[in-house]
């Protein structure tokens, strides 16, 4: 049966290959952060109406305080300029990043995604969206790899694109904005608003260097030009 001694033999090697390859392309989602690490936002800017109030919201911190297998429990808490909490504040979330779920029901565009996500990869839950693209920006003085999330609505009423920038390493939103075109009885209505991350533990701010550092550098080049004028004048 030498006809069906290579088909088997031909079987056996698809079946092989496919265990070796599945693995290196298929997506793990898993978090990305830790129990007691934070995201800090703030630079809130609202233009336009649609989003009233959010230009009056100092600061919104997102803290991870339990992490198990795929999920993260966040806690928010966030002030206004004037001092005061803000709707929602010590709301606590618990966040599928494999699921893609906030508490158990399906959501998107949520504060956190799974960890070292690539450029095409999907995003949960199913059939929603993906990642647009895989690049390094800069935060807080910190090069990062950073998912971008591009969403743009489209509909008789209203034109809207959002964008998501993640950190590729912890899965944490690092900046969201939102531009809005709406068909208004005198014409077109612009709608904007924006934020950004400002302070986090989960990666650490570029080191400043202080201005006593190059008072000190500069006084050393003067004192070595000094003394090579008078080394040079002896001689």
């Amino acid at each position: 049966m030498p006809n069906l001694s290579t088909f088997l033999t031909l079987i056996l090697s698809v079946f092989f290959l496919a265990f070796l390859v599945f693995p290196v392309f298929a997506v793990t989602y898993s978090a990305g952060v830790m129990s007691g690490q934070y995201v800090k936002y703030g630079n809130f800017v609202e233009i336009g109406p649609g989003f009233e109030g959010l230009g009056d919201q100092d600061s919104l911190t997102l803290q991870v305080t339990n992490v198990a297998g795929s999920q993260v429990t966040l806690l928010s808490t966030g002030q206004f300029k004037n001092g005061t909490d803000v709707p929602g504040n010590g709301t606590v979330t618990v966040w599928d990043v494999a699921a893609g779920t906030e508490n158990g029901v399906p959501s998107t565009q949520g504060p956190i995604i799974a960890a070292n996500l690539n450029a095409d990869n999907p995003i949960p839950p199913p059939d929603t969206y993906t990642v647009n693209s895989t690049e390094s920006r800069q935060y807080l003085g910190v090069t990062r790899n950073v998912n971008t999330l591009i969403i743009t609505i489209s509909t008789p009423d209203y034109n809207s694109s959002l964008t998501y920038i993640y950190d590729r390493t912890s899965g944490m939103l690092l900046e969201s904005s939102s531009q809005t075109t709406a068909q208004g009885e005198s014409g077109p209505v612009k709608s904007e608003y924006s934020y950004r991350i400002t302070q986090t533990n989960i990666f650490a701010p570029a080191p400043s260097i202080p201005e006593a550092t190059f008072t000190v550098a500069a006084i050393t080049a003067v004192i070595v030009m000094l003394a090579v004028v008078l080394l040079r004048k002896r001689i």
